[in-house]
């Protein structure tokens, strides 16, 4: 089962051992899974807010990224349903989680002054201001428990540039066993990682031509693309790092139309053609419809990812226990630009059969 943000999975294909099942992953690498399994690996997270993240320059052909998340601090989260076409039900759930921090400064004589450090993947870095994005997928499978998490740290801006990456991790698990991990780190045009994989380390550099994202979160800085359109595309790198490959790839984002996407299973207000508010069981929104392809040829069809094409507007409930969602204008909420609402990854399984894992959007929280 390839699991989580196939839409990075796009392709960048990695074969794992059949004891690691599922084809989980968020990130462009393409993850296939089930009883043949591919899997994803980082290529993004794009989420939540993803999270997928951000580019070097952070300028595409039509415009540059902006702080999609200025207006939603300190904390988002979007939590996935995930399913599998071979499979009857629900078989995992995907969570997508947004947080703000201040720059770190230990003068405690400054103004600025913030003691506090960023965790990623088990080590401590000192940030510049900036987002965490972290992801986590688990799902089970004929008694197996996997576990794929993915993190980015992205630095607000440089000056001119918004949500560069600077730190980056993933892990996978099976029953709580770690089989693969990576931490990167980078600078400039390049990624210095370090990755494990069936007891075995590695270390390299990766270079990046400009635009680049990070693999494992890209997903959510692409909510922050300022001219998204019908007629939208523009193409971008990553670095991919799995065990089997580490390189840097090419990237196209399409916009190919708008599509509502029905049903999904949380409430929210709306107003009708007379202005009047109405209270929704279920929620509708109206999506772009976008494919993420990798450029050079491999098994496996494009991503499809549904951003949203107006605003969400979320805020928390008097008391503080429940987040409010608005499909309608409401400037007494926060406004959530291009939400990633769901992203369905094609693939076949060991016979051939064409199969598709779809993560489709069930929870939008304020509410660490």
């Amino acid at each position: 089962m390839r699991k989580l943000f196939p839409l990075f999975w796009t392709l960048n294909l990695r074969i794992c051992p059949k004891s690691v099942a599922p084809r989980a992953h968020l990130g462009y690498n393409l993850v296939t899974m089930k009883k043949f399994v591919s899997l994803l690996t980082v290529v993004i997270v794009a989420a939540v807010l993803a999270v997928a993240l951000a580019a070097c320059n952070n300028a595409t052909t039509q415009g540059q990224l902006v702080d999609a998340w200025k207006n939603a601090r300190p904390y988002q989260r979007y939590t996935y349903s995930v399913t599998d076409s071979a499979f009857e039900g629900s078989e995992g759930e995907y969570v997508s989680v947004i947080t703000y921090h201040k720059a770190y400064n230990a003068d405690e004589n400054s103004p600025a002054y913030n003691p506090d450090r960023v965790i990623i993947g088990g080590r401590t870095i000192e940030q510049r201001e900036g987002y965490l994005i972290s992801n986590t997928l688990d799902i089970k499978l004929g008694g197996v428990a996997y576990q794929y998490v993915t993190e980015c740290y992205f630095i607000l801006t440089d000056g001119s540039n918004y949500l560069l990456p600077y730190a980056t991790h993933r892990s996978e698990k099976v029953n709580g066993k770690e089989f693969f991990s990576m931490d990167g780190t980078y600078n400039g045009s390049s990624l210095a990682y370090t990755l494990t994989a069936n007891g075995e380390s590695k270390s390299g550099n990766i270079g990046l031509n400009s635009p680049y994202y990070d693999n494992n979160e890209f997903h959510q800085s692409l909510r922050g693309i300022s001219t998204f359109g019908t007629s939208f595309s523009f193409s971008f790198n990553t670095a991919v790092v799995s065990a089997s490959e580490q390189t840097s790839i090419s990237l196209t984002l399409s916009v190919n139309g708008t599509e509502t996407v029905s049903d999904l299973p949380f409430p929210s207000v709306s107003k009708d053609s007379d202005g009047n508010e109405v209270q929704n069981q279920t929620t509708a929104l109206n999506c772009y419809h976008t494919t993420l392809s990798r450029s050079t040829t491999v098994t496996g069809a494009a991503q499809t990812l549904y951003y949203t094409v107006d605003p969400v507007y979320a805020a928390r409930n008097e008391e503080g226990t429940d987040t409010l969602i608005s499909t309608s204008y409401d400037d007494s909420k926060w406004q959530l630009p291009h939400v990633l609402v769901r992203i369905v990854e094609p693939y076949n399984d060991a016979d051939r059969n064409p199969q598709k894992v779809t993560y489709t959007l069930k929870e939008i929280s304020l509410i660490p």
